[in-house]
């Protein structure tokens, strides 16, 4: 575990941080590529990427504080240290998603076009965040016996929660899983046939990998025996799967 990359005199640079960085940046070259081929202009999409940035990390931010407020009402200046990890990733794409919509009405653009554009760069934006989880020793796993398991050290939060225990290496899985939603999303997009297919089927895969990978992750709450996410990647399969049947009903 990487916490730290390096220092430049009293500056630390988180390999989280880092990563997330990374992440925004690999994603918007995608969405940048995906964009000409809808006929949105660069621009377009280089002014709407920095509200997209702000919203997901307020939007992470504020679901990882809101379910740690036990922590943080008695440490209101942590809430701001983003740099240490505490990000929920779902509160980040649901903010980011709802700004998506208020900039596509504001400017008149096609929504069902830029959401299309911008499903596959989250995939690989997520993906390559979550090797800064893995470096940061976040959304760590349950204990486990398998060769792989995973030891994080003394002052990581994983082992504050199981110290020495071998954990699934949550992490990496979704890292593995969301390349390959990324993949399947580009082979798609290539025989798209209608405006909204990559979004639709990008909630699905994205929901599909999340609710299985809940049941290895770490999670202090539990609904009817699911942990939130997988409360709202069920909702979101179903608004998905809906907007599906809904496009095929009204082309039959």
């Amino acid at each position: 575990m990487y916490p730290t990359l390096f220092n430049l005199g009293p500056l630390q640079v988180h390999t989280y941080g880092l990563m997330a960085a990374f992440g925004f940046l690999i994603g918007i070259m995608v969405v940048l590529f995906l964009a000409r081929r809808e006929g949105i202009k660069s621009e377009v999409i280089m002014d709407l990427a920095l509200y997209v940035i702000i919203a997901a990390i307020i939007g992470a931010r504020l679901f990882y504080v809101g379910g740690n407020w036990g922590h943080y009402r008695d440490n209101l200046l942590e809430i701001f240290m983003v740099q240490n990890g505490g990000l929920v990733f779902l509160g980040g794409l649901i903010l980011s998603t709802l700004v998506v919509i208020w900039y596509s009405r504001s400017k008149k653009l096609p929504l069902l076009k830029l959401l299309d554009a911008i499903t596959p760069s989250v995939a690989i934006g997520e993906a390559i965040g979550r090797l800064g989880c893995f470096f940061n020793g976040c959304c760590f796993g349950l204990p486990t016996t398998l060769p792989w398991g995973v030891v994080f050290p003394s002052g990581s939060l994983a082992y504050s929660y199981f110290g020495g225990d071998h954990l699934q290496p949550t992490q990496i899985y979704s890292f593995l899983l969301l390349l390959m939603v990324f993949a399947a999303l580009l082979r798609l997009y290539r025989r798209k046939k209608y405006d909204g297919q990559i979004f639709y089927w990008g909630i699905i895969f994205y929901s599909v990998y999340r609710f299985l990978v809940e049941f290895l992750r770490y999670s202090p709450i539990h609904w009817v025996g699911l942990t939130p996410s997988q409360w709202i990647v069920v909702i979101a399969a179903a608004f998905a799967l809906f907007g599906i049947y809904a496009r095929d009903k009204t082309t039959s």
